[in-house]
């Protein structure tokens, strides 16, 4: 099919009639496009379901000389939705059409594209081949920014399980692409988009790809999302790490001011020592702001470089046949440069958080094994606990991997300062969701630490009594309260936000009620998954 055809694909076949020949989709189906259909909320079910839906012209989507047979909704997330468009002479293409709730799609599109053949073309990643795109919904036949690319042959590694030992093969090439990522130090902190009249790499760098691409505004979806997107901000490109962190924090600073509603103290939500005046957040960001340029890592974890941060099962598609090679990486949308130390995480689609009676000892080499009470357990049981087990080695196996190949991935992964300095700046960035409780304690840590930190400096922040006695009273109790919400959350096999399977869905909000009752009767406090609680991406 030739490029001039594809562009057809958008056209809008309002123009022309709606006739049975060219369209075969009805008020009914297209629906199902646009709602979210790969699973379920057991709170706030409603408003996700709102910022999730998209609207386009399904007639517009599926006009081509070569005409859409079928399309079929084959993936979902927070960021958007992906269609897989089989056309009558056998060719398949995929659609991807962002969310309306991942502000802003017409930057956010842009980078997208521009990232994504940065990986392809200069990493060479197995990333798909955009064909055609459009990051105006104004400007779009179709009623929405939309990205067209290439349909890579390959299986969901959903399926991983059917490779069994083959995994570790798989593991063996993750940490191999990640070794690409670590190829390249960037001139700035930012996303990637085609040139304009910024260097793509620091000074003294040599590399592919710097006539076609730069660094821009950064699409980080945590600085756009909600109503921060309404704010006048510094959103980037930024020179370094501090500078990037500081801005960060100036966006949540102004939310904070403008936005930050405390709750009622007669709401079911409503926690003493907890929901806190904005003034109070605020202030805290501000001794943030004071310590943080003394605890950042050496300047080599601080290099900008690019990194996909999200590296889930969802988005990685491994061969059908023989070893399981990676076929094909999707999920771009909001990857950006950052520093190093931020950037270089356990690949999700690796890292084993399941059964609690599994232990995984970090930075050690040491391999999960089974439980010493392993045989009391029922066969049903064992079988499970052997699967897990099996998951748990992999992950060993991928630190291995890690630490044989990539040199400076593993000195941050096995570096426990920087794991502190970085839940330290997430937690900031989103103290009105946490609590400020884990950031207080986090700075009150360090000062404990200060001597080993800064030899001979004083602690740059001063306390107040009153605050710290109040805190250290509050904090266990906040904490505790915490670990149940997870153990909850695990048991009910719940996502942070309250998402399940649509499989499980029944089952789980039965379940869930009867938590609910518990919760009540024997602990108190508010229980988070029951409608008014609040999710990360609704705020």
């Amino acid at each position: 099919m030739c490029s001039t055809e594809l562009l057809k694909l958008f056209r809008n076949l309002a123009r022309h009639g709606h006739s049975p020949e060219t369209a075969t989709f009805f008020p009914s189906e297209d629906e199902h496009f646009f709602q979210y259909t790969s699973g379920r909320w057991i709170n706030g079910e409603r408003e996700q379901m709102r910022i999730q839906y998209v609207s386009f012209n399904v007639a517009a989507a599926v006009v081509e000389a070569d005409r859409c047979i079928k399309m079929v909704k084959t993936a979902e997330d927070v960021f958007g939705k992906y269609f897989l468009l089989t056309f009558d002479n056998g060719t398949k293409l995929v659609a991807k059409i962002p969310c309306p709730h991942m502000t802003p799609r017409h930057l956010s599109t842009l980078s997208e594209v521009a990232t994504m053949d940065y990986a392809k073309n200069v990493l060479g990643l197995p990333v798909p081949r955009v064909l055609s795109w459009n990051a105006k919904a104004d400007e779009s036949e179709v009623g929405v920014e939309y990205i067209l690319m290439e349909h890579l042959r390959g299986v969901e590694l959903y399926e991983m399980n059917k490779y069994g030992s083959k995994m570790l093969y798989f593991a063996e090439r993750v940490a191999d692409l990640e070794c690409k990522f670590t190829r390249y130090r960037f001139s700035q902190i930012g996303s990637i988009y085609y040139k304009e009249h910024r260097p793509l790499y620091a000074e003294g760098v040599e590399g592919d790809g710097s006539d076609q691409f730069r660094i821009g505004p950064c699409v980080d979806c945590d600085i756009w999302r909600g109503k921060r997107s309404l704010l006048d901000v510094d959103r980037g490109p930024w020179p370094d790490t501090l500078s990037y962190i500081k801005a960060v924090i100036e966006i949540e600073k102004k939310w904070l001011a403008n936005f930050a509603v405390p709750r009622n103290r007669r709401d079911i939500f409503y926690r003493p020592n907890y929901e806190e005046e904005p003034d109070t957040h605020i202030r805290l960001l501000d001794k943030f702001l004071a310590v943080i340029p003394c605890i950042l890592p050496p300047e080599e974890f601080c290099a900008p470089m690019l990194w996909h941060t999200n590296l889930q099962a969802i988005n990685i598609f491994v061969s059908s046949e023989g070893q399981p090679d990676i076929a094909s990486i999707v999920g771009w949308q909001g990857i950006s440069v950052g520093p190093l130390f931020l950037q270089a995480i356990f690949a999700q689609c690796i890292r084993y958080d399941g059964d609690d009676r599994i232990t995984i000892v970090p930075r050690e080499p040491i391999l999960p094994l089974l439980l010493p009470d392993f045989n009391k357990y029922s066969k049903e049981e064992q079988a499970y606990l052997k699967r897990e087990e099996k998951l748990a080695q992999l992950n060993k196996y991928y630190e291995a991997c890690i630490i044989e190949r990539n040199a400076l991935f593993a000195a941050r992964m096995t570096d426990p300062h920087m794991d502190r300095i970085v839940a330290l700046i997430v937690s900031a960035s989103q103290t009105w969701y946490d609590g400020t409780h884990i950031v207080r304690q986090a700075l009150l840590d360090f000062e404990q630490d200060w001597d080993d930190i800064a030899p001979g400096e004083p602690f740059p922040i001063s306390w107040d009594a009153n605050e710290v006695a109040r805190h250290r009273k509050a904090y266990p109790k906040l904490t505790e309260h915490e670990w149940r919400v997870r153990a909850v959350a695990k048991a009910l096999h719940l996502e942070v936000d309250g998402w399940v399977t649509n499989e499980q869905y029944d089952d789980v909000t039965r379940r869930n009620k009867i938590v609910i009752k518990h919760w009540k009767s024997r602990w108190g406090g508010p229980y988070s998954f029951q409608d008014g609680g609040r999710s990360w991406n609704l705020l």
